[in-house]
């Protein structure tokens, strides 16, 4: 099958079909050509097989394989079964000529790879090599379920689903989203705990507290991170607007009316981590209308930059005089901790319970096993053989080489969000001792395979520090970078993560020998060579570089050229909009793409000319530059196209224009501005509005392209 969708491989035979590619011979053979064509739509097929008559009489067959694996496995068997015995296939790629309209087809499904069986001249030559394709497919469909992808286990996926977020990939996010909504992988609570996750990274406030499971969600047992979101879009939907103008009776009375009664059945005994300020802005309205609540006076003390206004008006708290403060019981602590940990979704909250359960004497703890509403978490704690979960990624970079630490990767999952970031980024001995750490895993296969698949976690744990990239976090950036590249060599996933890490080692400036580290590391994740798939990944990694100071000039210059001489190969089966987008940055190099016999044809036709025909299309961002690539990238492929490109950073009247007649918006994710982004999703209303990972303009394109495919 041409590609992984169905729909989109049926679509594509019926447009095949109608073009009669083998209008004219024999209906013998014209059965045949039928047969054979149905590998477009045959799911054990590794990708197409087309017979075709061209304008001279001759016959070939067209090969498209949607990626390089589907690419090596077919290769072999058509050799085995129609080498140059019987047809003119030698096993090498081939570009479709630009006067085939079936090649011109295969085409717009952008296959990795393409070549041609030419078919003898005979009618009956024809009939046997028709024949011995058709035994090379049901050879291959007959193959053992052994030879095709091992299944993915949901861990990974939550790891793509995270990698995603952490670059701004919405439409991966979302994919992978439905994959796992689909395939049953997570009850239905949890699938819409992810929805909001992924809406709470573009901060569609909005969006989460119109979905209509919102009420359940706040009664819901919840992680703390899904706690935290839930109140900042409260806050940002109906608060923020009164609070921003200071009108103290409107936030309080939008609070009463609107978000109270959430905020009451959410059942919040202390603020989780990681909290918003509008998260904060509700704890303290909720105080002001019940001053009673202690037990969040003491946590609001210290976050009054958060608060705003509202501290002021919060009451003092009461001083505890030292001989008022009673010591609880061991087994009434236990108590607490346990019902504190029923009720949150929590790695730390758990191991808080296991560390006060520890502290009880054998009948103690026999009563609570007895007890309910005891008795299921203290199965739970017995279940993990009384070992506490980790509370810091030190702690779980040293478990991770413990065979019977199996549930590694959710605990990853939940502790970037609930691990402390802030002192890392003021303590080299805390960066020192995470280093080390990070070191220490490459010595292990299961703990470095572990962490490999942990990257995308890390990277979002980064992530939370307010002042990332952060100088004095480099260390640990370029350790990370050095796990991202050991993974590639070991044929685990690229992962888009590590483009975050790349620009933020730029961003903090490096010295000479670091600068040439960062780039071997970069070129060990790029790989000697890759698929049509990595061009954008690659032209992302060349802007970044180009648009940062390097303290080695030559080493960068070298290091650029290499990655485009790795694209060479492939330049004919690029997109046009990708060709025009390594044509741009080649010539800022001062680069010519050579020019091969394999390279030379053009690519026909995408479709990507023809859909851009007549769209007005606005690009949102603060680097103009890029914009401006963007725009006259586009133009160059249809001259009707109308590109706009706006860096207002908040709204005014031609942004709102902008929003609300565009067909397509695109907005940068990385350089947008808050106060834009919210006026732009209110006056954009239902129409497409889509995000590009990058501040680049190959961030852009790709965004683009990616939708118009879609």
């Amino acid at each position: 099958m041409i590609g992984t969708d169905l729909d989109a491989a049926r679509t594509v035979l019926e447009d095949l079909t109608a073009l009669r590619p083998c209008a004219g011979v024999p209906s013998d053979i014209a059965a045949l050509c039928a047969d054979v064509s149905q590998s477009v739509i045959s799911e054990t097929f590794p990708g197409a097989l087309v017979p075709v008559i061209d304008s001279a009489g001759a016959m070939q067959i067209d090969v498209a394989a949607a990626t390089m694996s589907d690419w090596r496995r077919l290769k072999p068997v058509l050799l085995a079964f129609a080498g140059p015995t019987l047809t003119g296939f030698d096993g090498l790629p081939e570009s479709f000529a630009a006067s085939d309209p079936v090649g011109a087809r295969l085409q717009l499904a952008a296959p990795a790879v393409t070549a041609i069986m030419r078919l003898p001249g005979d009618d009956r030559a024809r009939v046997a090599a028709l024949r011995a394709v058709l035994r090379a497919r049901d050879t291959l469909a007959r193959a053992p379920e052994l030879q095709r992808s091992a299944p993915v286990p949901t861990s990974w996926l939550l790891a793509r689903f995270q990698d995603f977020l952490n670059v701004g990939r919405r439409d991966g996010a979302t994919g992978i989203l439905e994959r796992l909504r689909s395939e049953l992988r997570l009850d239905a609570l949890n699938v819409k705990f992810l929805e909001v996750q992924l809406l709470a990274a573009f901060e569609d406030w909005r969006s989460i507290v119109a979905l209509p499971e919102f009420p359940s969600l706040c009664v819901a047992r919840r992680t703390p991170a899904i706690t935290a979101i839930l109140l900042e879009a409260l806050y940002r939907t109906y608060i923020a607007g009164p609070f921003d103008n200071g009108d103290a009776t409107g936030t309080r009375s939008s609070y009463t009316r609107d978000v109270q009664g959430f905020v009451q059945s959410m059942g919040i005994t202390a603020p989780p981590p990681a909290l918003g300020a509008g998260g904060w802005r509700l704890l303290g309205l909720e105080i002001l209308d019940d001053p009673g609540r202690q037990d969040w006076r003491a946590a609001l003390s210290d976050q009054a930059p958060d608060l705003g206004w509202i501290a002021d008006l919060l009451p003092v708290q009461a001083s505890i005089e030292p001989q008022q403060v009673e010591v609880a019981a061991p087994i009434d602590v236990a108590r607490g901790a346990l019902i504190q940990a029923g009720a949150v979704d929590s790695v730390d909250l758990l191991a808080d319970a296991m560390a006060a359960m520890a502290r009880l004497s054998p009948e103690e703890l026999e009563l609570l096993r007895e007890t309910m509403p005891f008795r299921p978490i203290v199965q739970v704690t017995d279940n993990l053989a009384s070992i506490a979960p980790p509370t810091s990624w030190v702690a779980w970079l040293d478990r991770t080489a413990e065979p019977a630490f199996a549930d590694a990767l959710e605990i990853a999952r939940r502790g970037k969000d609930e691990w402390a970031i802030g002192a890392s980024t003021a303590d080299p001995v805390a960066v020192h001792t995470l280093v080390a750490a990070l070191e220490k895993v490459q010595g292990d296969p299961l703990a470095a395979e572990r962490t490999t698949q942990a990257l995308p976690y890390l990277v979002a744990w980064l992530q939370r520090d307010k002042d990332f990239p952060c100088a004095a976090l480099s260390p640990i950036y370029g350790e990370l970078l050095t796990l991202f590249a050991l993974g590639s060599a070991r044929g685990a996933t690229v992962y888009e993560s590590s483009q975050v890490l790349v620009g933020a080692l730029l961003a903090g400036g490096l010295d000479q020998k670091a600068y040439r580290d960062l780039i071997a590391d970069t070129d060990e994740i790029a790989g000697d060579g890759f698929g049509v798939d990595m061009i954008y990944w690659v032209l992302e990694l060349v802007e970044n570089f180009m648009n940062s100071a390097t303290p080695d000039a030559d080493a960068r210059e070298a290091f650029l050229h290499r990655i485009l001489a790795r694209i060479a190969p492939i330049i004919g089966r690029l997109t046009r909009l990708q060709r025009i987008a390594v044509t741009l940055l080649s010539r800022e190099l001062g680069w010519e793409l050579p020019v091969s016999p394999t390279s030379d044809v053009a690519p026909t036709d995408d479709g990507l000319a023809s859909r851009l025909a007549g769209m007005r299309i606005t690009i949102y961002s603060l680097t103009e530059s890029s914009s401006r690539q963007a725009k006259a990238a586009l133009e160059e492929i249809s001259s009707s196209v109308t590109v706009d490109i706006n860096a207002d950073h908040s709204g005014s009247a031609r942004l709102r224009a902008l929003a609300e007649n565009s067909d397509l918006f695109v907005m940068t994710w990385l350089s947008a501005k808050h106060a834009a982004t919210d006026f732009i999703r209110t006056h954009r209303g239902n129409r497409p509005l889509i995000y590009s990972q990058g501040k680049g303009f190959s961030s852009m394109l790709r965004a683009i392209e990616d939708f118009l495919r879609s």
